[in-house]
């Protein structure tokens, strides 16, 4: 049996990222991007003004298909998305490329769709060699294009015809590729290619589809068709799921639906502690299209807003002080009274092109020129922000916090351009927010060790758990050779947050948590043992959390955390944790599992 042809004798389970929670079980579509080959074909001179009108003919032809697509995607995923075909439609009005393209069908007397090829590989080709992973990854702008304009010299329009409950699979799944989907039948979706910030992980999240990449399917053969099993949660998918496995899951999957709808319904009231203690819970935002869950989940307010993705997400014009005006000044009237904190870019070479900010590729971004290193540098771009920001500051429900800090000089610098712009708007007669708070993210050892001095320079204070936890400990939580080290109830991990939070009492500075950590129920009780009572998390993880708080009582908290910290092992301070969990409250800890 060849292996296109191969039956699946038993269930295949496939490990890849994680980028969008949740649980599918469909049908699989595997969509092939190999599809549009072009055949080299010698013409005659006499030929030559037929292949040129040809590709006049396909170019009205995509560009009429990319906009049909674009005011399709508006409508059903919003126009922070739709902003990916502008580059296709770009690419469509570059006289030079078509030139090129024309110049090859006159002296090589070749058919347009050659032409089309032999131009755009060699244009693939040099945006292959470009040391930039920002521009490098845009290729496949230039590949989307290619298979558009050499369908349309064919003739022929893909339409892919979904059935319901499709989990769509494919080595990538180009903007332009999923726009032409009915996303209503979609339930997952899995790909090989991709990142976290890939335009699929964006779309898969806001849509609240489960979603994976980084998954390998060439060892098996023909797959759509199959069934499967997706869980984006755990990052996996089973191919050809027993009954048992199908029976098991779809029990899963019911028990968290319905679980979720009861902690939904109840997610609109205050997170009190059973002790009588109220917990601010707050959102992290990357997307505008996220604000209606912000709203969905009773979040109070924006506890973070991740700006860097105007960059990687929007698009290139909101960039500008008025498109970045106009992004901030929704959120703030959105949140109203509860307001929103916004992150100064905190941008590094693998979030975004390092074109956007002028500044050289690095060896390793991650120790680089990045957070308010970058915004003090560049300071072109910073003083931008900050002027769009401070317009946007009028209700004076608008609060700045700063990336990456390692210092009290770059809060000072920080504040002093702040109150630069302040009186520069101030003197046009812009009305701005006179006294904005300036928060501190730490994320850096050094940052905990002079916590006492930071809380001095900065008005709040917020845990970024995910990169202190990576600095701690000197763990890439990306690289899965040493992913198993990535332990946020490390005894240093606690240490240090017992002398933040130690601290941060002790000068009367609000405190609050920004990280994963706040998103999970085990480690909500470290921290609301340690007395910290302003989380921010994810909006669909609010529901659980507040469900969490409302069982724990904050002496139990108090002293789970208190005996955790004479432990050695973060191991045994998790089962420790989970055991008093389910002692302690039962019924709660029952829907943990």
């Amino acid at each position: 049996m060849s292996s296109s042809a191969r039956e699946f004798s038993k269930e295949i389970t496939l490990h890849g990222l994680a980028i969008s929670p949740g649980i599918s079980i469909g049908t699989i579509l595997y969509l092939d991007s190999q599809g549009h080959q072009a055949l080299l074909q010698h013409i005659e001179p006499a030929q030559v003004n037929k292949e040129i009108r040809r590709l006049n003919r396909a170019v009205i032809i995509a560009r009429q298909q990319l906009n049909e697509l674009k005011a399709r995607m508006e409508r059903e995923l919003g126009s922070q998305h739709a902003y990916i075909l502008d580059a296709h439609l770009l690419m469509l009005e570059d006289k030079a490329l078509f030139k090129d393209i024309k110049k090859t069908i006159t002296e090589q007397f070749v058919n347009a769709e050659w032409a089309v090829k032999v131009v755009l590989d060699r244009f693939l080709a040099a945006y292959a060699s470009i040391s930039d992973r920002y521009l490098r990854q845009r290729g496949s702008d230039i590949e989307d294009v290619a298979r558009r304009l050499t369908d349309a010299l064919l003739g022929k329009r893909n339409s892919y015809r979904l059935p319901l409950n499709s989990i769509v699979i494919g080595e990538d799944l180009p903007a332009s590729v999923l726009a032409e989907l009915d996303m209503r039948h979609i339930i997952a979706m899995v790909t090989h290619a991709g990142s976290w910030a890939s335009h699929t992980a964006i779309i898969a999240r806001s849509l609240r589809i489960p979603a994976i990449v980084g998954v390998d399917f060439s060892e098996h053969g023909q797959i759509t068709g199959h069934t499967a099993i997706v869980d984006g949660g755990a990052g996996l998918i089973i191919l050809d799921p027993t009954e048992a496995t199908i029976k098991r899951y779809r029990a899963f999957q019911e028990q968290k639906r319905r679980n979720f709808n009861t902690l939904l319904a109840q997610s609109r009231r205050p997170a009190i502690t059973a002790d009588g203690e109220e917990i601010t819970i707050r959102a992290n935002v990357e997307l505008l299209s996220e604000l209606d869950a912000v709203k969905r989940y009773g979040a109070q307010g924006i506890g973070l807003f991740r700006s860097e993705f105007i960059f990687t997400n929007m698009l290139p014009q909101a960039g500008s002080e008025d498109g970045q005006y106009q992004i901030y000044q929704r959120l703030a009237e959105s949140t109203a009274e509860n307001g929103v904190t916004i992150r100064t870019f905190d941008l590094s070479e693998d979030k975004v092109s390092m074109s956007l900010t002028g500044i050289e590729s690095e060896i390793n971004p991650a120790l680089g020129l990045r957070g308010i290193r970058l915004a003090l540098k560049n300071q072109p771009m910073f003083r931008t922000q900050i002027r769009a920001i401070l317009r946007a500051s009028q209700r004076k429900n608008v609060q700045i916090i700063l990336p990456m800090v390692t210092s009290t000089s770059e809060v000072r610098y920080a504040r002093k351009i702040i109150n630069e712009v302040i009186a520069e708007l101030t003197d046009k007669g812009v009305e701005v927010d006179q006294n904005i708070k300036l928060g501190v993210t730490i994320e850096v050892p050094s940052a905990v060790m002079i916590i006492d001095q930071l809380a001095q320079e900065a008005d709040f204070l917020s845990l970024g758990t995910n990169d202190l936890i990576q600095y701690l400990l000197a763990i890439d939580r990306n690289n899965k050779q040493v992913a198993y080290l990535y332990q946020p109830l490390h005894p240093a991990v606690l240490q240090s947050l017992m002398w933040v939070a130690k601290v941060a009492q002790a000068r009367k500075v609000l405190l609050d948590v920004c990280g994963e950590m706040a998103s999970n129920p085990i480690y909500v009780v470290v921290l609301l043992g340690l007395g910290i009572k302003h989380l921010s998390m994810t909006p669909a993880a609010i529901p659980l959390i507040k469900d969490a708080i409302k069982a724990i009582r904050l002496s139990d908290a108090q002293e789970i955390f208190e005996k955790a910290l004479q432990m050695s092992l973060a191991q045994e301070i998790e089962e420790y944790i989970c055991e008093e969990l389910a002692r302690r409250f039962p019924s709660f800890y029952a829907n943990l599992k």
